[in-house]
């Protein structure tokens, strides 16, 4: 008897473990049980149990457009804070292998300001001989107030009044590159500072001459 009641136990304890049970709520709310899935539990949260009724395996029910949509718009947003963090990590980079100390951003602003401002002579004194070719023209036109210019002065006027333009445009922007440089260097300077806990004391920026 020992022996039969022995063996019955050892066969019956994996065929239990074997055991599935599946279950879940019908649209009334009412449960559901089966040794099969269930036609009515298709598309429904329900549960796998094993025969101990321990559950081996959750189903969720299948997610609604709005879910759908939600998860895909969190997916999104994980992708972009992840390429955000991946290029911020590349600029950090970048920095530490240009700026080897805030001695250094500092040489580096100064080199950059000072060939701005040698751009801006430069377009100063462009300007300037423009406007003596302008005065050139402008007397020369004198003798043609009452009668249409000659084809080539007024062709050298079209020019020079274009180029007086362009040259001011420039000149312009050049004055705006200025304030771009010194923002651009106060970026690299914070950062810096955050990356490498240096002592950041407030940088001396000369006033333009």
């Amino acid at each position: 008897m020992l022996v039969v009641a022995a063996a019955l136990s050892v066969t019956s304890g994996p065929a239990c473990a074997q055991t599935r049970i599946y279950t879940c709520k019908d649209a009334s709310g009412r449960t559901l049980t089966s040794d099969r899935p269930l036609p009515e539990c298709q598309g429904r949260e329900g549960r796998v149990l094993s025969g101990q009724g321990t559950t081996v395996q959750k189903i969720d029910a299948p997610l609604t457009p709005e879910q759908i949509a939600a998860r895909e718009a969190e997916q999104h947003k994980k992708r972009e804070e992840d390429e955000r963090r991946r290029e911020q990590a590349r600029k950090d980079k970048a920095l530490l292998n240009t700026y080897s100390s805030l001695d250094d951003i500092e040489n580096k602003r100064q080199r950059a300001l000072a060939q701005v401002e040698r751009e801006m002579r430069e377009s100063e004194r462009r300007i300037s001989l423009l406007d003596r070719q302008a005065a050139e023209n402008r007397a020369e036109a004198e003798f043609y107030k009452k009668k249409a210019l000659p084809p080539d002065l007024k062709r050298r006027v079209d020019e020079n009044e274009a180029s007086i333009r362009a040259e001011r445009h420039l000149y312009e922007a050049k004055k705006g590159e200025v304030a771009q440089v010194n923002a651009r260097f106060d970026e690299d300077r914070r950062r810096y500072v955050d990356l490498t806990g240096a002592v950041n004391p407030a940088p001396e920026k000369p006033p333009r001459k």
